[in-house]
């Protein structure tokens, strides 16, 4: 490796099991960049996290050797980075992209992937605190997807065309990780006249995030939950969808809805929308235990692949679910008039039980949640296991703490997942969300 930024990168991270990686690692960046005068202002949290992420995941070194100006902006970030930027893209979401498509959609693709790079190193270096990095993820893809439909309403007829996305799951929570899927349902005003341009948006609109280019993957998109799933229209009126939700939807479907939000297009009739539906569902007078436990243990079933090779820190028993369907059972079976705009599990959590009833749970659920991103970083994928031993476990504890070894780990993962599954069983034993242990 050439100096200088070699020597800076290993001095970064001395004594770290991840410092074998490196060399090879970031045999591109050191190549290409060693002599730019970001290089000299490297230092500190900002160059550690440099190190910790082009260590664990080379693609960001390839990457960050073609891009000088954004090493320049990682030797510059502190702690106001993330806030700072997120604002920014939150007020340019709606600018009419620049650039016939092919330019428009590489843009797409490489802001995701610069602004990625740069939030990887302030959660790694310490700069960020992980909430505010899921945050500042969660609204880079909103603004990428506003963005995209800007693009996917191009042409007769489309532009006039009511149409709202609507962001389930993490996204509406604002809970984003690395390699989330952007969970989508498409939503019109209108009748069978308006579905045809309004399902040309939606087509396109999956096209323009999905599709493979020369600057990589905008993100991976699921429509699986729209009304009727894979059956169903890609695109739902409002009007559709209001019924479906009331005459027709299962619990299960009540329950993805409740983690839901408007984050592209006719943002106020769709937030109406949202608003009525749950007001109904939301009425305090059901009982899901029974049926939500069954559902739990038939996801236990079908999807936690767990082994001596791996653990399902979502799926399994003990997971990242258990949490999720607490926050929305607990919803479903007591109901609320103040509904979070932004429906992440601790805001859910908090309209049925007070915070200090909740504090445990949910700080276990935090630390599972770096885990989970930790994996998927090192992984360079969404990953709902993450593996019981090897390299690849060694790297994600070096991620989770410094210093932090792959055997204490795993024992801080089974003790995270004893205590969260332990709360679930209460609850659903006492089928009551007041049940959860303090």
């Amino acid at each position: 490796m050439t100096e200088p930024l070699a020597q800076r990168l290993r001095g970064a991270l001395a004594g770290s099991p991840l410092a074998a990686r490196l060399e090879r690692a970031a045999a591109p960046l050191v190549e290409r960049r060693s002599g730019d005068a970001a290089v000299r202002r490297l230092e500190g949290p900002a160059l550690a996290g440099l190190a910790r992420g082009v260590a664990t995941q080379p693609e960001l070194a390839g990457f960050l050797s073609h891009r000088p100006e954004l090493l320049e902006r990682i030797a510059h970030a502190n702690a106001e980075t993330l806030g700072r930027r997120a604002s920014e893209l939150a007020a340019s979401a709606l600018d009419e992209p620049a650039g016939d498509l092919e330019t428009a959609l590489d843009a797409l693709r490489l802001l995701r992937r610069e602004e990625t790079a740069i939030a990887v190193c302030c959660d790694l270096g310490g700069l960020a605190p992980f909430e505010q990095v899921s945050a500042f993820l969660s609204m880079l893809a909103e603004a990428i997807t506003a963005r995209a439909l800007r693009l996917a309403r191009r042409g007769p007829g489309l532009s006039q065309q009511s149409f709202a996305v609507i962001g389930m799951g993490k996204i509406a929570g604002r809970e984003f990780t690395h390699h989330s899927d952007l969970d989508l349902i498409f939503l019109y005003e209108g009748g069978p006249d308006e579905v045809s341009l309004a399902s040309k948006i939606g087509q396109r609109l999956i096209a323009y995030l999905t599709t493979l280019t020369g600057a990589g993957l905008a993100y991976a998109v699921d429509t699986r939950l729209r009304p009727s799933g894979q059956k169903g229209m890609l695109v739902t009126s409002f009007d559709g969808f209001t019924r479906y939700q009331l005459e027709t939807a299962e619990t299960w479907e009540h329950l993805a809805l409740l983690r839901s939000r408007p984050i592209a297009g006719e943002l106020p009739i769709a937030s109406d929308v949202l608003a009525g539906v749950r007001q109904v569902i939301l009425r305090g007078d059901r009982k899901p235990w029974p049926y939500l436990a069954d559902l739990r243990a038939r996801v236990e079933r079908e999807r936690a692949k767990e082994d001596v090779t791996q653990l399902a820190i979502k799926t399994g028993p003990g997971g990242l679910m258990d949490v999720d369907f607490l926050a929305g059972g607990g919803l479903l079976e007591k109901g609320t008039r103040d509904f979070p705009a932004f429906p992440s599990v601790a805001a859910m959590l908090a309209c049925t039980l007070p915070e200090e009833r909740t504090r445990t749970l949910l700080a276990d659920y935090a630390a599972l949640r770096v885990v989970e991103a930790r994996a998927r970083w090192v992984v360079g994928r969404a990953v709902e296991e993450i593996p019981a031993a090897g390299d690849g476990l060694v790297a994600i504890a070096e991620l989770t703490e410094p210093g932090l070894v792959a055997a204490e780990l795993l024992d801080r993962i089974r003790a995270l997942r004893r205590r969260i599954r332990a709360a679930y069983q209460a609850v659903v034993a006492a089928e009551a969300i007041a049940a959860l242990p303090a």
